[in-house]
């Protein structure tokens, strides 16, 4: 009998996943460290947990931060019940607060980054028609306020010219065979036409496509067939 509590005790210190285990310094989020009862991998909270600090959060775990579902109180005992990335509100939830006079009050939404976003989710970009053969790429290369668009020929890599009407208020210029639109307030939308060969270069494609950009940054638009 106490040869099998010492081997239980063992695999419990020693184990690759710990359960129901009231262990300091496996949360990173500086304002949970405290104590941390719950799933673990590798000395860290993981999976589903509850954390008790300055702040507690009763939830999902990932690599030692809040990730996934669950709830968080603050020290001022504000309540966020919902989504976590990387130990921040990220994605859609509800917070109950002390508003004026002391009232409750409910924010319902979404959030990035910690950031309340608003009630509806809005996507950093969005297509809204295409036609013809042409294949986007379009990322944020860090935070800014401009817009750079390339069409490329599929035969040779080589620039393609294009005709652009923007909706929006940038200031736009052109350079080397790509097109650019500094100082731009989001969001912005392009409607973008161009002909080009197809890869064999034996025939001719007509292109449209219209992309809204909705969130500030230094966004890249490339466009190939």
């Amino acid at each position: 009998m106490k040869k099998y509590l010492l081997l239980s005790v063992l695999f419990c210190a020693f184990g690759f996943y710990g359960k129901c285990q009231k262990i300091e310094w496996s949360v990173l989020k500086k304002e949970l460290v405290g104590t941390y009862v719950g799933e673990l991998k590798k000395g860290l909270a993981n999976g589903q947990g509850t954390a008790t600090g300055q702040d507690s959060y009763t939830g999902e775990f990932k690599k030692g931060l809040p990730d996934g579902k669950g709830v968080y109180t603050d020290s001022d005992g504000n309540i966020y019940k919902g989504s976590f990335v990387k130990g921040l509100k990220d994605g859609k939830g509800e917070l109950t607060y002390k508003g004026d006079n002391n009232k409750e009050s409910v924010l319902v939404g979404y959030w990035e980054a910690d950031k309340y976003i608003g009630k509806e989710k809005v996507d950093a970009y969005e297509i809204s028609s295409q036609s013809g053969s042409v294949n986007p790429r379009i990322y944020s290369a860090g935070p800014g306020n401009k817009v750079e668009i390339s069409v490329i020929n599929p035969v040779n890599s080589s620039f393609i010219g294009a005709t652009i009407f923007y909706t929006g208020q940038a200031n736009p210029r052109t350079s080397s065979g790509r097109y650019y639109y500094e100082e731009a307030v989001f969001p912005m939308e392009f409607d973008i036409q161009y002909n080009c060969s197809n890869k064999l270069g034996t025939a001719t494609i007509a292109n449209r496509i219209r992309i809204k950009i909705n969130k500030p940054g230094n966004w890249i638009i490339t466009l190939k067939n």
